[in-house]
């Protein structure tokens, strides 16, 4: 548990609403905003010239006003260059000011936007994203972990009838549903492509007024955003979402913590994960508040000098990154007197974690967790110090309700409190889950998450693994095979392990990442085994040791290990 003298005199994750467990409560009260499309939210602030987002690194600052000005100019410039409502347009950057306006632009022009992450390995994970949305254009910003149009040379190995077309009409077999291509690294111009500020120039007073389409007229439940999911158990798949669901998760996360006109909220998550974006860029339209973001990369090494400099009162970090930063300054004295909530997305917080921002941060009020889920486009589950944050990721937010149902081998007609099951997590009240493209018509209200968990007395959720990861024995037995992955991880001679199989009944594997290149296999397996035994946990039928694990965002594919080890890619003993 955490240290309970360090949240003395603290605030606490209002929960109001339903709460799994508990009698069903009615649903949250329904006026007028909360059926509001995001262009509608946008210029309800259209004339305010109160600071509403700032960019530190670019030296940009944005007022209300000066937002929405940049949204219907690139919106209008947008359809000026071809594009129609429903087109369908992938923004691969991070927190960049122009990825915020292209994604408001897209609202505002009838567009479906998708952000993702620009740092595409390899031209084949391009172009998969590309034909799996039917996206007609696609936005290309920096890709920071690669360096300059990075992704102008990987759409050239996918379509090099890009060199030769003209702008707006590439045809290519390869990516047959996308015609415009532009790019928003300035110094790089190339035939085929639009720049960015070409697009904003396609613009005209005459042409906003002409063009955009009335979205007064627009249903909330309207098609907004094909998002893709983190892709950490399976390939990546896309999202569909509405703008009610978009601006009501949002809604419901701003409530939840607490977010307040007052407030300077510090990002150094990406926005490219749409419950961040939701979150971080809605939250100023519906609370006033101001959001600073330090640099384009999601790890900012100048985080603290921003919020000094801006005086942030809020920051939304995870644990492991946030864990980094503290550690670095440490060294430095840094004080983060502003600060006064912390809010850490989809890690437990250490108690490292806690030790080091009572020292650096000793006004902090509010230290929070939270789940992010790509289905809801929002954190529809969240924990404070009234929960065992270094365990559990929290309860439902008001606007949400969670349920776990038994797995599938137990047998089991009801989860108990204590109990695995698969969590289910309802969608915002009021909208249904529209389901993965190509099908968005779906009707369902529930979203299976794939997680197994566990529930406490107080409905307080603790995720344990994903169902694609369950280890069945040969006889038809759960292997807890994370119990024994934090037991071998104690190791001090394994840097990390990750216990799998290739399917029910086939050996369980343990995977290992030693910490030095120099060891003995075999020695270190029996040390391993004897560890297992002296515990009496399962000890896995073979082993194996790789230089490092694959991942995403810093999270670990167990099933890419799962394809190695089928593959015969992984070598076992």
């Amino acid at each position: 548990m955490a240290d309970s003298s360090f949240f003395q005199q603290t605030y606490c994750i209002d929960y109001n609403g339903w709460v799994t467990g508990s009698s069903p409560a009615p649903p949250p009260k329904q006026i007028d905003f909360d059926s509001q499309t995001i262009p509608e939210l946008i210029y309800t602030k259209s004339t305010s010239d109160r600071v509403c987002t700032v960019f530190d690194a670019e030296k940009i600052t944005y007022t209300f006003a000066k937002m929405r000005q940049e949204m219907e100019n690139l919106a209008a410039g947008l359809i000026s260059i071809g594009l129609k409502q429903g087109d369908r347009i992938l923004i691969a950057g991070s927190n960049h000011s122009q990825v915020l306006i292209s994604s408001l632009a897209c609202a505002r022009a009838g567009l479906v936007f998708s952000l993702v992450n620009p740092n595409f390995a390899k031209s084949s994970h391009l172009k998969r994203a590309l034909v799996l949305g039917q996206f007609r254009a696609v936005v290309c910003f920096q890709a920071h972990q690669f360096g300059p149009d990075h992704l102008n040379s990987l759409l050239l190995e996918i379509a090099p009838e890009l060199m030769k077309c003209r702008k707006g009409e590439l045809k290519s077999e390869q990516v047959p549903k996308l015609s415009h291509v532009i790019l928003a690294e300035e110094e790089h111009k190339h035939a085929g492509t639009f720049t960015l500020s070409e697009v904003f120039l396609k613009s005209s007073p005459d042409k906003i007024l002409r063009l955009l389409p009335d979205y007064t007229k627009w249903s909330p439940h309207k098609l907004a955003c094909l998002q893709f999911t983190l892709g950490t158990t399976e390939h990546p798949k896309l999202v569909a979402l509405s703008h009610y669901q978009m601006l009501n998760g949002a809604r419901a996360v701003a409530g939840a913590f607490g977010i307040q006109q007052h407030h300077a909220i510090a990002c150094a998550l990406p926005i490219f994960r749409i419950a961040i974006f939701n979150l971080v860029c809605l939250s100023p339209f519906l609370t006033e508040c101001r959001v600073i973001f330090p640099e384009p990369s999601p790890l900012p090494k100048n985080l603290f000098a921003s919020v000094s400099k801006y005086s942030c009162t809020t920051l939304l970090s995870n644990g492991a990154a946030l864990r980094l930063l503290l550690k670095i300054s440490q060294n430095q004295r840094v004080k983060l007197s502003a600060l006064e909530n912390i809010l850490l997305i989809g890690d437990r917080v250490s108690k490292e974690v806690l030790r080091l921002i009572k020292m650096q941060a000793e006004n902090v009020k509010i230290i929070a967790v939270g789940y992010l889920l790509t289905e809801t486009a929002s954190i529809p589950l969240m924990g404070d110090q009234n929960t065992d944050f270094t365990r559990n990721v929290g309860k439902a937010i008001a606007g949400y309700e969670t349920r776990l149902v038994p797995l599938a081998e137990s047998g089991a007609e009801e989860v108990g409190v204590g109990q695995l099951g698969r969590l289910l997590i309802r969608v915002y009240y009021g909208s249904v889950f529209m389901g993965y493209a190509p099908d968005t018509k779906g009707s369902e209200k529930w979203v299976d998450t794939g997680d197994i968990a566990r529930m406490d007395e107080n409905g307080a959720i603790e995720i344990i693994a994903n169902s694609a990861d369950l280890i069945y024995d040969k006889n038809n037995c759960l292997v807890e095979h994370w119990n024994i992955e934090r037991l071998l991880n104690q190791n001090e001679l394994i840097k990390g392990v990750q216990v799998v199989s290739k399917g029910k009944g086939e050996p369980v594997t343990a995977i290992c990442v030693a910490r030095s290149t120099q060891f003995h296999a075999a020695k270190l397996k029996d040390e391993l085994k004897s560890m297992c035994r002296e515990h009496r946990f399962p000890v896995p039928d073979v082993f194996a040791f790789v230089d490092d694990f694959p991942r995403v965002h810093t999270k670990i594919q167990k099933f890419r290990l799962r394809a190695k080890l089928q593959a015969g890619k992984i070598a076992v003993f």
